[in-house]
């Protein structure tokens, strides 16, 4: 009986580590001692073997309670070793570290703060911890390696995927931000402008009496991108060399991509979009 009354609820338990009672759980779930069933938090076998237990209360119901040796176990004072940077969840992904970012933004999970990022409560929610460089004081966020598992991430990677686009029958592909594009390939740097915050237009009417569109124009640069596929087709071919022409007879500022250029957007357009005064 004396073994139960030093037992503690998960929030108090939060409180003993300096967590809060959302990243307890979190930090729980994770490590398998606990999972979510109708609702409510119920025990797993590792959890009852950590020794947890239920308590009943006419306030509060069934709730789960700790030993308050449990403080210091291993597995939550050094969470750490669960938890990763962006760097290494790009190793998981494959996707460049400011990419995973901008994702976990668009998700609402971190927020840009000080030439870094910040956490966001729904961000803790998901296990994200938030840290600071010691030598810079530029803000970051760690997260559970397992975040690659988690169902909103996986999909929001689907939704960023090359060859994740939902193709709509005779339409086309679908990106991020709902713009209805051509091609996979004008959806990956679509994706890649939404996700990097810059405006655009798709399909853009050149601002020429010939009739002629852009595949993409940033309004606030007044540049235009151009993506050359590799069909080789005469009527294609045709159309790229007139285009081709009317950019350099109005003098109007445009970045050509290749399809090599597609699995290097990361350093070939901030490269690119630098030398016409557009920061990314």
């Amino acid at each position: 009986m004396t073994r139960e009354r030093n037992k503690v609820s998960t929030s108090a338990l939060a409180k003993m580590l300096g967590k809060s009672s959302r990243q307890l759980f979190t930090e729980l779930e994770a490590l398998g001692w606990i999972k979510r069933e109708e609702q409510r938090w119920s025990l797993t076998a590792k959890g009852e073997f950590e020794q947890g237990s239920y308590r009943e209360s006419e306030r509060y119901g069934r709730y789960i309670v700790w030993p308050d040796s449990v403080t210091e176990h291993r597995a939550l004072v050094n969470p750490e070793d669960r938890l990763t940077g962006v760097r290494g969840l790009g190793l998981k992904t494959g996707l460049a570290a400011p990419r995973i970012n901008q994702l976990l933004a668009d998700l609402g999970w971190i927020r840009p703060w000080l030439k870094g990022w910040q956490l966001t409560d729904t961000g803790e929610a998901q296990g994200g911890v938030q840290k600071e460089d010691i030598h810079t004081s530029i803000p970051y966020v760690i997260w559970p390696k397992t975040l690659p598992d988690h169902t909103v991430f996986k999909r929001a990677l689907r939704e960023f995927g090359l060859h994740m686009a939902e193709v709509e029958q005779c339409h086309g592909c679908r990106a991020m931000d709902g713009h209805l594009l051509r091609s996979e390939a004008e959806v990956k740097i679509d994706n890649w402008l939404y996700l990097a915050q810059i405006i655009h237009a798709c399909d853009k009417p050149l601002p020429v009496v010939e009739q002629a569109r852009a595949d993409f124009y940033l309004p606030q640069a007044g540049l235009f991108i151009e993506y050359w596929g590799s069909e080789k087709s005469p009527s294609y071919l045709a159309d790229k060399m007139r285009k081709k022409a009317l950019y350099e007879a109005q003098n109007l500022a445009v970045i050509e991509l290749q399809e090599i250029d597609l699995d290097e957007l990361d350093e070939v357009l901030p490269r690119q979009l630098r030398r016409f005064g557009v920061a990314c």
